[in-house]
C-alpha cells in the first residue's frame, strides 16, 4: 500500500473540478487542499467513497467487488461495506433519491448500477460496438462462375 500526497488523492478522484462536485463546493477549495491538506472530515468522506483513491484498495480488488454488487451483494451488505447506517445516508452518498434506494429489497441483490460501480472504483465495461452493416446472409452467398 502506497502512501500518496493529498495531491495525488485528488488526481486519483478525477481532479479539482471531479472532487469539487463530488463534495458539493467550489474548485477553489479543493485547490487549497493540495497545499494545505484535505481537511479530515472530506477526507474521510473521500476515502469512504474511494478507497483505492487513497491506496487502501488495489483496482484489481476493487473491480472484483464491483462484479459481485450486481450479483449477489444486498443492499444491507452495501451498507455495511460502506459504513452507513441508513437509506438516506447511502441514497446521499450514490447520489439517488431517497425513494429509490428504501425501495431495493434488504435482502436482495442491489441493481449494478454505474453510480454503485462507481462507488467502488469500478469503471463499467463498454458495450462492443456492432459492426455498421450486418447481413444475415453473408455467411450463405458463394460465388458462382458463369460459362
Amino acid at each position: 500500500m502506497d502512501k500518496p500526497t493529498d495531491s495525488q488523492i485528488i488526481d486519483r478522484l478525477g481532479g479539482t473540478t471531479e472532487v469539487a462536485r463530488i463534495c458539493q463546493i467550489k474548485p477553489p477549495s479543493v485547490s487549497e487542499w493540495r497545499v494545505a491538506g484535505i481537511p479530515s472530515a472530506r477526507r474521510q468522506y473521500l476515502e469512504l467513497l474511494r478507497p483505492d483513491a487513497f491506496g487502501h484498495l488495489p483496482a484489481a480488488k476493487a473491480h472484483a467487488i464491483g462484479v459481485l454488487v450486481d450479483s449477489r451483494m444486498s443492499k444491507r451488505a452495501l451498507r455495511a461495506r460502506l459504513g452507513l447506517s441508513t437509506d438516506a445516508h447511502l441514497a446521499k452518498v450514490l447520489q439517488l433519491p431517497v425513494e429509490q434506494v428504501a425501495a431495493w429489497p434488504e435482502e436482495q441483490g442491489v441493481p449494478g448500477l454505474p453510480q454503485v460501480l462507481k462507488i467502488l472504483g469500478v469503471q463499467p465495461e463498454q458495450p462492443a460496438a456492432e459492426a455498421a452493416q450486418n447481413d444475415p446472409d453473408a455467411e450463405r452467398v458463394i460465388q458462382v462462375q458463369v460459362a
